[in-house]
This record gives C-alpha cells, structure tokens and sequence, in this order.
C-alpha cells in the first residue's frame, strides 16, 4: 500500500514539475518578446522615426532569440 502512495507522489511531483518547467519557459519567452517590442519603439520614438524600423528589427530579433532560448531549454534536459 506505501508503495503505491510513493508512486502516486512520484506521478505528481514529475508532472507538476513538468508544468512548472513549460510555464516558466513560456513566460520568459513573453518577457523577452515584450522586452523587444517596447525597446523598439522607445528607439524609435527617441528617433522620431516615420517608419517603425527598430520596433519591427527588434521585435523579430527578439522572436527569433526567445524560440532559440526555448530549444535550448527544451533540448538541454538534465
């Protein structure tokens, strides 16, 4: 009977372990891209750009580098 209670724990400490990984990846992911957005259009306004140059350039940058930080996260599994 404990080792079926053991096991039952071991369940659930992995998957909320597993919820709390993906959720914390997928909040640093938002966080970076924001983080993007908002420094380009402070650029540009700092600027007094016609056209949005900076915000479309770092909010794509800022895509790219929050997928790339995602594989490595999700990859690099220890």
């Amino acid at each position: 009977m404990e080792t079926k209670n053991k096991n039952n724990r071991k369940k659930a400490d992995s998957a909320l372990k597993f919820y709390a990984k993906y959720s914390t990846l997928a909040f640093q992911m938002i966080v970076i891209i924001v983080a993007g957005a908002f420094g380009g259009r402070a650029l540009d306004g700092w600027l007094d750009l016609g056209f949005p140059v900076f915000t479309l350039v770092l909010t794509l940058l800022a895509v790219t580098g929050a997928v790339v930080y995602a594989m490595r996260g999700l990859f690099n599994d220890k």
